[in-house]
């Protein structure tokens, strides 16, 4: 299940120098370092946020707070990506929760999770024919939003768990079991939404 995050050295160099002229003065860089991700950051926050208007202001208060906190950004601990990523997830569910959006969602008991076996669920989420694939999209937005960002980031943005762990300030562990549970919750709630259209 893990994936590989790779940054090539000279990119890294690049960055770390380029953060060092920000830091030293020279504050018109930001916008060149910030832009290599701007775009990242928009999906990243548009998936939670569809309103094209808010979702274009989260990632602006996103590039402002990375601006405000790079003094503390730590190359040791994460990428610049990897760190700007933490700071879009948190300023979109934080965005998220103060509108208070409602999600219709399906009662999902831990019982249930624990009776379906992963090969089964497994099935459930790699079939992709035109009606699963509604299906899946429709028990996606049943999800919370934190679970619904976790799913995006390892399965649609390709990121590792390592990273997803930095970028949702959780521990590894957390974020692997994290993410075997919701893929049981989404194929349950596939078969509830089956079960639904059939009666």
């Amino acid at each position: 299940m893990e994936k590989e995050t790779v940054i090539s050295a000279v990119a890294l160099r690049d960055e770390t120098l380029l953060i060092r002229r920000i830091l030293d003065g020279q504050t018109a860089l930001f916008r060149q370092l910030a832009g290599r991700y701007a775009g990242q950051v928009l999906r990243m926050v548009a998936r939670l946020i569809p309103s094209p208007e808010e979702a274009e202001e989260v990632t602006q208060d996103v590039l402002f707070e990375a601006y405000q906190s790079l003094a503390r950004y730590d190359a040791q601990k994460a990428s610049f990506q990897t760190w700007l990523l933490s700071i879009a997830y948190h300023t979109a569910l934080k965005h998220y929760r103060q509108r208070r959006r409602h999600i219709a969602t399906i009662d999902v008991k831990q019982q249930w999770l624990d009776t379906i076996p992963d090969a089964e669920a497994d099935a459930l989420l790699d079939d992709t024919t035109a009606h699963r694939v509604a299906l899946m999209e429709k028990a996606i937005d049943q999800l919370k939003p934190d679970d619904q960002m976790l799913l995006n980031l390892y399965y649609f943005d390709n990121r590792s768990v390592r990273d997803i762990a930095v970028i949702a300030s959780h521990d590894e562990p957390y974020i692997y079991s994290r993410l075997q549970w919701i893929r049981k919750k989404l194929a349950i709630i596939i078969k509830t939404l089956e079960s639904n259209e059939e009666r």
